[in-house]
């Protein structure tokens, strides 16, 4: 098969092995604190996913609470997490502080590892029957913007209704453009289907365990609506992984593989995807071959012989994809152990 075929040409390469610029290919980093003004936009794309973690969340609680959201803002703001506040937030019956410190811990590893920026937080009104933002709300906001340099800012009202064991959950975006002294304005709401990259991502690896990345999956999405509307959201298909997201995962795989290794990895882009070779011991490689489509599944792993010009396939996990690095990893391990090369 071709990816057989591609593993056989990697065995019998002598080219010169890349540098460290070769070896995690570096995306350009989105800027926190963007100088240059954007038009302003009205509508919020968002992930199933998160829409529906911050109805858990909501609806979790009997005061009001709330959380951070991050994404990439470019063209229409695109919320790819939507957090948990952190634990020194406060909260009760009429008023949600954020723990600013959290949100500092949370925003510089998605700013670096993900290239996602903080843009905006969502909070509950629950019963309160308001779905604008407060005289304080607004206030906070711009204060926030401005301090920050930021060109506009999102911030969601929750409210709720119906039973209290299992309410229906409103989300009212809201936008903020900050160039101008203007009210905030009501947003027109995009949803992609299934989960967030970023969350499954994170999820799979453990990060931010805090945050109960799996908690979004115990409300359905009929029980979220958006604004006043009566029908449920409608929501579009689930396009994958960004380029940018799909960059980054690839980079951490190659960066980990690289301190295992001790040596550059190369990467080959080929029809079906990448394929990423790791040195085991000279002349022995391993090779793996990853799908392009998101979640980047893992094809085949080759063992490679440079010397000779050989290619053997090696049995894997099933289910073994670019976001876990640490399944990844254990296949090198195993297969530099083998055979005694060390």
């Amino acid at each position: 098969m071709v990816v057989e075929r591609i593993a056989k040409f990697l065995g019998r390469r002598k080219s010169k092995v890349p540098g460290p610029s070769a070896s995690a290919p570096q995306v350009e980093r989105t800027p926190t604190r963007p100088s240059v003004r954007q038009a302003p936009s009205r509508t919020l794309i968002i992930w199933e996913s998160e829409l529906r973690a911050i109805a858990a969340e909501a609806g979790a609680w009997t005061v009001e609470t709330g959380g951070d959201l991050f994404g990439r803002w470019q063209g229409n703001p695109t919320v790819f997490l939507a957090t948990k506040a952190g634990p020194n937030a406060q909260r009760d019956n009429a008023h949600f502080r954020l723990d600013v410190d959290y949100l500092r811990q949370l925003s510089e590893p998605l700013a670096t590892d993900w290239a996602l920026r903080y843009f905006g937080d969502w909070h509950s009104h629950h019963r309160l029957g308001l779905s604008a933002p407060s005289s304080g709300d607004r206030r906070r906001i711009r204060q926030l913007g401005n301090r920050n340099n930021f060109p506009g800012m999102v911030e969601i009202i929750v409210t709720t209704e119906g039973s209290r064991k299992m309410p229906v959950v409103r989300v009212h975006p809201w936008f903020y453009d900050l160039g101008v002294e203007d009210e905030p304005t009501a947003m027109n709401v995009m949803v992609h289907a299934g989960c967030s990259p970023v969350r499954e991502v994170l999820r799979m690896r453990g990060t931010f365990p805090e945050q109960s990345l799996d908690e979004w999956q115990s409300v359905m999405l009929d029980r979220v609506r958006i604004g006043d509307a009566t029908e449920l959201p409608i929501v579009s298909k689930n396009p994958g992984a960004d380029p940018t997201t799909h960059e980054r995962a690839v980079s951490h795989l190659a960066e980990a593989l690289e301190r295992e290794s001790g040596a550059p990895i190369e990467q080959h882009t080929t029809a079906f995807g990448k394929i990423l070779v790791a040195q085991l011991k000279e002349p022995h490689h391993l090779a793996f071959a990853i799908d392009r489509k998101w979640p980047m599944n893992v094809l085949e792993v080759h063992r490679l012989d440079r010397a000779t010009g050989g290619a053997e396939q090696i049995e894997v996990p099933a289910g073994l994809m670019v976001p876990d690095i640490g399944g990844i990893v254990q296949v090198y391990r195993a297969a530099k152990t083998e055979r005694g090369i060390a």
